[in-house]
């Protein structure tokens, strides 16, 4: 046997790797390449799966080792919804045979056609499906739907039965049932997945959910279960002529409560076993799993304010032992890529579908654990834009750049006094360019010069000051909280004082509890509530009350107004019947610690003087001993 040189053997090892595939088993070279709701949009995932060197232009796999992740709603609104699915289905083929990954998660569209929740499905998505669809079947329920509609075969009842049932319409609804084709590949999916440290689903992580203390596996068999089981059972409730094809979820529900109610009296559906299936149907369609708490709907993460919703992101990076989540979902005004909560949570929803939101195709690259962005409208944008601590930031969307100019250029075209208050402010409206907005204008001072004072008195504890309107306003900028509206210093009629802007379409705590309504929001109001009251524990606020908590009708978001008694020199907590404060998130505990005296002094000196901020500090000193997680 010859002599074996290091030049051959070297050569040797390299082709043993190669045709070995070891050179393909090294999981740290390899990327992982995420995107989310194509909706339908073919074209624009071809282009941003060869960008991403994930296929070539024949469409065949070509990312060797790379994990590719679809966070979900490939389907509805777009027109090639099925072209999309049968791609994803080849590719995973592919993608397995040269030591690829193609992963593909449930998101809320998709559960909706398992589960024939169709109403965001196109007509073109139906037309896909036309040469499946049963001639037969769909004769016969056009023959149901003139008996119950108590109409005779027309052009127009054939019209009506069209809009109802496009074409495609029957021949979609079994290929996405749990025997059809795209059903039964469906329910083989995932709806969460842990990979290399970080946590992909389509919409988010509640609290809620993480109360159920199940495992990532858990989740995901008890998703596959409840849609399984529910679809089945619809199907069933279909066959036997319980239900009707065009039924929405509610009206499902509501003819199932008729039933066990009594008040449908047929002996085929009187029998205990379809009883049972009934009452089996409504709570599966009221799971957790699959409803606005559930990981495919949920948008609190997205939405609600950092300093309370970063607790559930911490609970989840516990829980689940990642250190970054990335979601789809929901898109915002940019079509672009967003961050929150530094960095620890992505939003990848940019739109893609440009018949419908004309955004930015965007996918996550993820090389050496570092995330870059692929944008095809825009190379320079590599990395995602870090959102507002919540959104929308500012009531009505006005932001406080936008309302100082406004202020500054118009006019007061009305003044309405507003007796009720003890103060007698003004309520002005201002017009510029025929826009109008309103303030309230607030005047009243009862000890002047407060803050220059040197020598301090117990009187000076019950001041009721505007300038504290205006220290309150300056302060929650300060912390990043951006719960009170903007406020700024006024003169009106010569009478110095303050505006704070009136928040248009709000509502008070007080006439919510007199009307007994209750607002719909992705918060909770009581994790919003419980930023008031550290808030009011900061500034010692003696007149926090329901008439001076305001929330936004649409949103249903707090803000908070009227703090002119408050900045007590008061070293003490004041003492409030509020439930209390569990524990104060990691973030809004380090924008607490970043007060500090010349802060304070830069931003207050001319509102405050020294002893109320020295309190302000021992205050916060006191919130952060009380409610510390890091004590």
């Amino acid at each position: 046997m010859g002599h074996i040189t290091p030049t051959l053997f070297k050569a040797f090892l390299f082709l043993t790797l190669v045709f070995g595939g070891m050179l393909h088993a090294q999981p740290g070279q390899s990327k992982t390449v995420v995107l989310t709701d194509v909706h339908g949009d073919f074209n624009t995932l071809v282009n941003l799966l060869k960008s991403t060197d994930v296929v070539n232009n024949e469409l065949n796999w070509t990312g060797s080792t790379t994990t590719l992740i679809s966070l979900g709603d490939n389907l509805d609104r777009g027109a090639e919804s099925r072209k999309v699915v049968d791609l994803f289905m080849r590719l995973e083929q592919e993608a397995s045979k040269s030591g690829g990954n193609v992963i593909v998660l449930l998101g809320n569209h998709e559960i909706m056609n398992i589960i024939a929740d169709l109403r965001y499905v196109s007509d073109q998505e139906f037309l896909a499906f036309k040469p499946e669809e049963s001639a037969s079947y769909r004769k016969s329920v056009y023959e149901d739907f003139l008996n119950y509609s108590k109409l005779a075969h027309s052009d127009g009842s054939q019209e009506s039965f069209n809009k109802l049932y496009p074409p495609g319409y029957f021949g979609l609804v079994e290929a996405f049932s749990p025997s059809g084709k795209y059903g039964k590949w469906l329910l083989e999916k995932d709806t969460i997945k842990v990979f290399k440290d970080r946590l992909y689903l389509h919409a988010g992580i509640s609290e809620e959910l993480l109360g159920l203390g199940l495992t990532e596996q858990q989740i995901n068999n008890q998703i596959r279960q409840t849609v399984r089981l529910y679809a089945e059972l619809y199907h069933e409730f279909i066959g036997l002529g319980l239900f009707k094809h065009y039924f929405n979820k509610r009206q499902r529900i509501e003819v199932l409560e008729a039933l066990l109610a009594g008040k449908i009296k047929q002996d085929r559906f009187s029998k205990r076993s379809i009883l049972k299936k009934a009452e089996e149907f409504i709570q599966l369609s009221q799971s957790l799993l699959i409803t606005t708490q559930g990981p495919v709907w949920y948008r609190g993460n997205i939405y609600c304010h950092e300093y309370m919703e970063s607790k559930t992101i911490e609970k989840a990076f516990d829980h689940f032992q990642v250190n970054q989540i990335l979601v789809g979902h929901t898109p915002d005004d940019s079509r672009e890529a967003r961050s929150r909560f530094n960095g620890k949570l992505i939003l990848l929803d940019t739109g893609m579908l440009q018949t419908h939101y004309k955004g930015h195709p965007t996918a996550a690259v993820i090389e050496k654990d570092k995330l870059r962005l692929v944008n095809l409208d825009d190379p320079n944008n590599t990395e995602p834009k870090p959102d507002p601590v919540r959104k929308p930031l500012f009531p009505n969307q006005l932001s406080d750049q936008y309302l100082s100019q406004y202020f500054e250029s118009a006019n007061v075209v009305s003044e309405i006094p507003l007796e009720d208050f003890f103060s007698k402010p003004l309520k002005l409206t201002f017009e510029h360019q025929g826009l109008q907005h309103s303030v309230i204008f607030k005047y009243l001072d009862s000890d002047p010069k407060l803050e220059s004072k040197r020598k301090y008195s117990r009187q000076d504890n019950f001041a009721d000051r505007f300038l504290y309107d205006l220290a309150a306003y300056k302060l929650d900028r300060l912390l990043g909280l951006y719960l009170v509206p903007y406020t700024a210093p006024f003169k009106y009629k010569g009478q110095s004082g303050v505006i704070q802007y009136w928040i248009e379409d709000s509502i008070s705590k007080t006439e919510l509890i007199q009307n007994k309504q209750q607002l719909q929001s992705y918060c909770s109001a009581k994790d919003e509530q419980a930023l008031m009251h550290v808030f009011d524990l900061l500034i010692h606020n003696d007149d926090r009350n329901t008439g001076n908590e305001l929330y936004s009708l649409d949103t249903g978001y707090l803000w908070l107004i009227d703090h002119s008694r408050s900045f007590r020199n008061q070293y003490m907590l004041p003492k409030y019947d509020l439930p209390p404060l569990s524990s104060l998130s990691l973030q809004f505990e380090q924008a607490l610690k970043s007060l500090s005296k010349q802060s304070l002094e830069e931003e207050l000196g001319s509102l405050l003087n020294a002893k109320q901020i020295a309190a302000l500090l021992k205050r916060r000193d006191k919130i952060l001993e009380t409610y510390s997680k890091n004590q």
